[in-house]
C-alpha cells in the first residue's frame, strides 16, 4: 500500500513519446513471487529446493482520475525530435567492452566505411512535408566532395565524405556540417512558412557522445522547428537508395514527442488515454534491454534496443513504464550532525539481471524521482506496460476512478 504523492510528484505512467499520465492513487500493491521448487525427502522430513531466480511481478493501482493543475503546464504545442548515433549499430549489444562492441564505423571496430556509404541515402520528413503529403528530404553521402555546405536545389541534401575518416565522430561532424551549413533551396519548400533550407526546418544540436562513449562525439540530435503531432514522422529512415546490398544501420531514434496541443489533461482525457492504450495500441518495434549478465549498474544488457517502425506515430502513445515516487532518508539532505533534515525522493525500481546488492537496493537508487524515464535504463523507473484497466464513474461526485494492472517487462517486442 502507499500514497499517491511523494515530494510533490504523483505516480506517472510513461508513454513511448515521453508523455506522462499523472495518477492520484489511493493505494497500490506489488506482488512478487519466486518460483522456488521444494521437494520433500521421504522418511527424513527434509526438503530439497531449487531456486533458479524465476520471478513474476504484478502491480495494481487504485486511482482517482483528476484534472491536472494547468497553471504550471506548457501551453504551446511541442516539436518532435530525432537522434542519429554513429557510434553503434541499430541493435546494440553490450559486452562490457564498450569501445569494441557493435560499433558502426570501421575504424571504431565496426564494418562500415565511408567508401561503402558513397551513394547511400536516408530520408527525413519535416512537419510540413507530413501535413501536405510531400516527398521527404533525401540525405545522400558523396565521397567525391569534402564536407561543405550543400547547395542542391531539390530536396536532396549532400553530405561530403572526401577525406573523412572511417570513425563515428568524423561521420557525425560531416553530417552536422551538411545540416547546419546547407545554403541550397529545397524545392518544394520544407516548412509551412516557405522555409527552403535544412536549418529553416530543424534545430541541429552539436554532436555529443553516443552509446559507445569511448568513440567521441558521434550522436546528433535534431528537432523540428514546426511543432505539432505531424512532426512524429517516423524518420529518419535508413536506407532509401536502390542499392540492395546489406549495410549496417546506425542506431537512431525516429521523430517523436511532437504534440499539437498543450499537455494539460482532464480526468476524462486521462481515462480516454488509458482506454486507447489498452484497447488498441502498437509497440511498433521493440524497446528495452535484457540478458544483463555482466552486472552493469545501468543495464544495457546483452540485448539493448529501441527500434520503432514507420507507422506515422502509431506507437507513440504505448505505455512503456511507470515511475512511483517514495520518500527516502538515505538520500535526504543532512545537517551538521550528519542526520537527515527531511526526505529525498526516489522512484521504486525493479533491477534485474546479474547485479550487486548495491546496484539494486535503496543505497544504489541514486536518481531523483524527477529523472526522465529511459526504457533502457533500469535506474529511471519500472519498465513494462498496462495490461488491464477497470473504470468507474461516480456521477454524483463527478469523479472517475480506475483500477490499473501493470506488468513489469524488461524487453518488449510487438507490431
Amino acid at each position: 500500500m502507499g500514497t499517491s504523492m511523494s515530494g510533490g510528484l504523483p505516480i506517472r505512467l510513461v508513454q513511448r513519446n515521453g508523455d506522462l499520465i499523472n495518477l492520484q492513487c489511493t493505494d497500490y500493491s506489488f506482488s512478487v513471487q519466486r518460483g522456488v521448487t521444494a521437494i520433500p525427502v521421504p522418511a527424513l522430513g527434509e526438503r530439497i529446493g531449487a531456486d533458479m531466480n524465476l520471478v513474476t511481478v504484478d502491480m495494481n493501482f487504485n486511482c482517482v482520475l483528476t484534472d491536472d493543475d494547468c497553471s504550471g503546464t506548457a501551453k504551446a504545442p511541442r516539436a518532435a525530435g530525432a537522434t542519429i548515433d554513429f557510434s553503434t549499430v541499430a541493435v546494440f549489444e553490450a559486452t562490457g567492452d564498450e569501445d569494441a562492441t557493435d560499433a558502426f564505423m570501421d575504424d571504431d571496430g565496426g564494418s562500415v566505411t565511408c567508401a561503402q556509404l558513397n551513394g547511400k541515402t536516408f530520408s527525413i520528413k519535416t512537419t510540413h512535408q507530413v501535413t501536405d503529403s510531400l516527398a521527404p528530404i533525401t540525405v545522400k553521402f558523396d565521397t567525391s566532395i569534402a564536407p561543405a555546405a550543400s547547395n542542391a536545389g531539390t530536396t536532396i541534401l549532400t553530405v561530403g565524405l572526401n577525406g573523412v575518416a572511417d570513425t563515428g565522430a568524423a561521420l557525425a561532424t560531416a553530417l552536422h556540417t551538411a545540416f547546419t551549413a546547407h545554403v541550397g533551396t529545397f524545392v518544394p519548400a520544407v516548412t509551412a512558412a516557405g522555409g527552403n533550407t535544412f536549418s529553416s526546418a530543424f534545430t541541429v544540436n552539436a554532436a555529443t557522445t553516443g552509446k559507445n562513449t569511448g568513440f567521441g562525439n558521434c550522436s546528433i540530435t535534431f528537432t523540428q522547428k514546426e511543432a505539432g503531432l505531424n512532426g512524429n514522422s517516423g524518420t529518419p529512415s535508413f536506407w532509401t537508395d536502390e542499392d540492395n546490398d546489406s549495410l549496417d544501420i546506425p542506431a537512431h531514434q525516429t521523430m517523436s514527442g511532437g504534440s499539437s496541443t498543450h499537455s494539460c489533461k482532464s480526468a476524462g482525457d486521462k481515462m480516454q488515454d488509458l482506454i486507447a492504450n489498452v484497447a488498441n495500441t502498437n509497440v511498433g518495434g521493440a524497446l528495452g534491454s535484457a540478458f544483463n549478465v555482466l552486472g552493469g549498474k545501468t543495464d544495457k544488457g546483452g540485448f539493448d534496443v529501441d527500434l520503432q517502425m514507420d507507422l506515422r506515430g502509431a506507437g507513440d502513445d504505448y505505455i512503456v513504464g511507470v515511475q512511483i515516487p517514495y520518500n527516502s532518508l538515505l538520500h535526504a539532505d543532512v545537517g551538521t550532525d550528519l542526520l537527515p533534515t527531511g526526505y529525498g525522493t526516489r522512484n521504486f525500481l525493479l533491477v534485474t539481471g546479474i547485479t550487486s546488492p548495491d546496484s539494486q537496493n535503496a543505497a544504489g537508487n541514486v536518481n531523483p524521482a524527477s529523472t526522465t524515464f529511459d526504457s533502457r535504463d533500469m535506474l529511471t523507473g519500472i519498465r513494462g506496460t498496462v495490461t488491464s484497466c477497470n473504470f468507474k464513474y461516480d456521477a454524483g461526485n463527478t469523479v472517475y476512478s480506475a483500477e490499473i494492472a501493470f506488468q513489469p517487462i524488461d524487453l518488449i517486442v510487438g507490431l
